[in-house]
């Protein structure tokens, strides 16, 4: 997978990540969890993942590799696992949420082309 280049702190960026989070929540076409995505990748179009879980976790390993099996880009975001968990308005922490609908405009821009499948750094 090629790794998009953009600055962290592209606001531009962090907009349409967060609407596409709201859409997501709003639908319920969602799977929150590390291991729970890992079950869900096959239907999954794109997969969040907070930068606590490239800490080193045994589950990183496991949901790269099998996003990468099942070509399933993953967007990793600059902020906490608590940061992410409060994005979605949950209150615990969150290392990874799967989305299994993305308006295809806001799958580009966050992704990149769907024919270059990359990964993104937010």
């Amino acid at each position: 997978m090629v790794t998009k280049t953009k600055p962290a702190t592209a606001t531009g960026d962090q907009q349409v990540l967060a609407r596409v989070l709201k859409e997501a929540l709003k639908s319920g076409k969602y799977t929150i969890g590390t291991k729970e995505v890992i079950s869900e990748l096959k239907s999954a179009k794109m997969v969040v993942a907070a930068s606590t879980l490239a800490a080193g976790s045994t589950e990183e390993g496991g949901l790269i590799s099998e996003a990468a099996k099942n070509k399933v880009p993953i967007v990793n975001i600059d902020r906490s696992s608590t940061q992410l968990g409060r994005m979605l308005g949950k209150p615990y922490r969150v290392s990874a949420i799967s989305l299994r609908v993305v308006a295809e405009g806001d799958f580009r821009q966050l992704v990149g082309s769907p024919s270059q499948p990359a990964k993104a750094t937010v």
